[in-house]
């Protein structure tokens, strides 16, 4: 019975990204962290207000995708969110908000409105402005609050060509 219940899971996971073209199909989606410990993914979205604009109070909504609960969508615990992948907002104007995950300060990110009316994030790799698709955290071991953490991907598209770029990262 859980072999049946492992191949379910697996086979919801393949058709949801091959359904979505990797990560959610909406307007709101920005990009999602999924991590080798388990299937559940954070994922990261605009947040608007009743009008349709930015919300320049929250410009970023993020929560679970519990997976490994039928697909649960869950907020992050207040631990979560101020240690590990909650955002730290560095300027928020409409045109422009830059931030960085509360666990890494060593890299920027900005959220940017792009001419069809979607938003993007994007950060730099290798000297080159690229937007941000996913983030893939490989944790070895550790404990809850000293992960060890091998690498980090951070998959990517370089907006002008669209060709994809994988970057890995060594914390």
């Amino acid at each position: 019975m859980k072999r049946f219940s492992i191949l379910l899971l697996i086979m919801y996971l393949v058709l949801n990204v091959f359904a979505s073209g990797g990560t959610k199909n909406n307007r709101l989606s920005l990009f999602k962290i999924g991590r080798s410990k388990d299937a559940n993914e954070i994922h990261y979205e605009v947040n608007l207000d009743e009008n349709g604009n930015l919300d320049l109070s929250s410009p970023i909504h993020t929560y679970w995708i519990k997976y490994t609960r039928n697909g649960r969508i869950e907020p992050l615990t207040w631990i979560q969110n101020k240690y590990a992948y909650g955002l730290k907002f560095l300027s928020v104007s409409p045109e422009k908000i830059e931030f960085q995950f509360v666990s890494y300060s060593k890299r920027n990110f900005w959220l940017k409105k792009i001419d069809s009316g979607k938003y993007k994030v994007y950060t730099l790799s290798k000297g080159k402005e690229v937007e941000v698709e996913r983030v893939f955290i490989q944790i070895d071991s550790g404990t809850f609050w000293l992960p060890k953490i091998s690498q980090v991907k951070l998959y990517a598209n370089e907006p002008e060509t669209r060709e994809p770029l994988l970057e890995i990262i060594h914390p």
